[in-house]
């Protein structure tokens, strides 16, 4: 009996120490966690120990425009987040944004380490353009701008090969024969991609290439992965929440199985004494180097970013102007016009000709000022600095809300109307306000293919434009300028009949 009391309460205390054991164990993991969070005043949601304000990432899902307009108006123009116990800040405001990545821009020109996760082999590789730091991404950046002009970016043989371009996609859209289509994102894909394609490997490809098909659809589902940056959780909690890692990493094998056949077959082929695309430029900087097993990895990677990123993004900005063009038929028709007017429909619509249709123009920047289909990559700090009067530390990550700018009524009086005429003068002849329509970002990390992009946009949407009238594909049909956000903003899906102007 004695004994039985005497193990009972063994049994007890043992179990009381392990419970006093566990809960001293999480309130000393608490504290540290709190202690190691970075204390600021800078206003934001609560966060809770350990996944700061992750179950609001997840809750924002798909709508991460209409949450971060949320807080811009709850908080302000800066605001915090944290992820994990890491903390990054929000900037919002045209001129606070000026200041933090334009007049403060070569301490916020970083990039966060482990941003972007390239997949098993590429741990150690200078990454391409988009996610390094440092001179590894001034050099880079510098060879990417300096070879995209030298075989012809800004001339006039880049406007005749999107021309080209142009002409091969109203050929795919006219074969609809006026009947609903359904895969306009494929098509406008295709051309968009082809475009890069030929910057990187000096020709275009046909339409119905399979691999490259498979190329351009991998692209599409990297950039309709969530947010950057969860890899860096913890693999149960990746697993928990899922984040979509494996299915990027999935395509992203895709996209890099046809990369790098396009890299061998320069290799085999290679002349430095004809040099027509951005890998044989490359080719020619490591030919009898040391170095030139990595040398020939950071391109991979360098071609890897410049082909997804301006595969997805023009696709994904003339998709959401066609959207537009079916919902608002009176600007569409008045683009036809002016194109009719201006160039006539005999030949076709250049770059150069932008500056003689400023409606056409005007109607582009008012798209991008509504659809916001870009948020900046993170930064990260380099030092101490302030924005708005707020204490930003040093190694902290801060991004930047485009929308917040685009959508000011006091740059933009009722921002939430469609209205192209606003980038107009008096005489309707001039643009306005360019320089205030941002998804390319600015300071030193804007986009290096933002003038490629600008062309393309302009090129393709002025040619469908003088070709085709844009209508729903039956008079009842809703359309939804709701936009399904992955790494940057989606049109939802919508079906779209092509009338030939003839």
């Amino acid at each position: 009996m004695l004994f039985s009391l005497w193990t009972t309460g063994a049994s007890l205390a043992i179990h009381i120490d392990l419970t006093t054991f566990l809960v001293i164990t999480l309130l000393f993991l608490i504290a540290l966690c709190v202690i190691s969070t970075p204390r600021t005043d800078i206003p934001g949601p609560l966060a809770l120990p350990f996944v700061g304000n992750l179950i609001f990432f997840l809750r924002m899902g798909t709508r991460h425009h209409e949450e971060y307009l949320r807080l811009n108006k709850t908080y302000g123009d800066i605001f915090r987040l944290f992820f994990g116990n890491r903390m990054f800040i929000t900037i919002c405001g045209y001129e606070n944004i000026c200041d933090a990545f334009v007049r403060q821009g070569s301490v916020l020109s970083d990039r966060p380490e482990g941003l972007f996760h390239h997949g098993p082999g590429y741990e150690e590789a200078a990454p391409g353009v988009l996610f390094t730091s440092g001179e590894a991404w001034k050099r880079n950046r510098r060879f990417a701008m300096q070879t995209m002009r030298d075989i012809g970016m800004g001339k006039k043989i880049m406007e005749e090969v999107i021309a080209d371009e142009a002409s091969v996609l109203c050929a795919d859209i006219a074969l609809s024969n006026g009947k609903p289509i359904d895969n306009i994102r494929d098509l406008l894909g295709m051309s968009a991609s082809n475009i890069v394609h030929y910057v990187l490997f000096g020709y275009r490809c046909n339409h119905d290439d399979e691999r490259f098909l498979t190329t351009i659809k991998a692209s599409e589902t990297i950039f309709k992965a969530p947010n950057l940056g969860f890899h860096l959780l913890p693999k149960f909690v990746q697993n928990f929440i899922g984040t979509g890692e494996e299915d990027r990493l999935r395509a992203q094998g895709d996209a890099s199985s046809y990369l790098k056949y396009q890299i061998e077959e320069h290799e085999k082929t290679f002349n430095r004494n004809n040099i027509k695309d951005l890998v044989d430029q490359f080719l020619t900087t490591i030919t009898h180097e040391e170095d030139s097993n990595q040398k020939l990895l950071r391109m991979y990677l360098m071609v890897l970013e410049l082909f997804i990123a301006g595969t997805d993004t023009t696709a994904t900005q003339l998709e959401w102007t066609i959207l537009y063009m079916m919902g608002y038929p009176k600007v569409q028709e008045r683009c036809y016009e002016e194109i009719e007017k201006v160039v006539g429909l005999n030949r076709s619509i250049y770059y150069s000709d932008r500056n003689t249709l400023p409606f056409v123009e005007a109607t582009l920047l008012e798209v991008q000022r509504v659809s916001n289909i870009t948020m900046s990559l993170p930064h990260v700090s380099a030092e101490d600095i302030s924005i708005a009067g707020y204490r930003i530390p040093k190694n902290t990550m801060v991004t930047a809300f485009f929308a917040s700018v685009h959508l000011d009524p006091k740059l933009y009086p009722n921002p939430e109307k469609f209205q192209p005429e606003r980038f107009l003068g008096e005489n309707s002849g001039n643009v306005n306000k360019k320089e205030m329509i941002i998804p390319f970002s600015i300071g030193p990390r804007i986009c290096p293919g933002e003038t490629l992009a600008k062309a393309e946009m302009f090129i393709l949407f002025a040619n469908l434009i003088q070709k085709f009238k844009f209508c729903k594909a039956s008079p009842d049909n809703e359309l939804s300028f709701d936009g399904v956000t992955g790494q940057i903003r989606y049109a939802r899906p919508y079906r779209v009949r092509a009338e030939p102007r003839n």
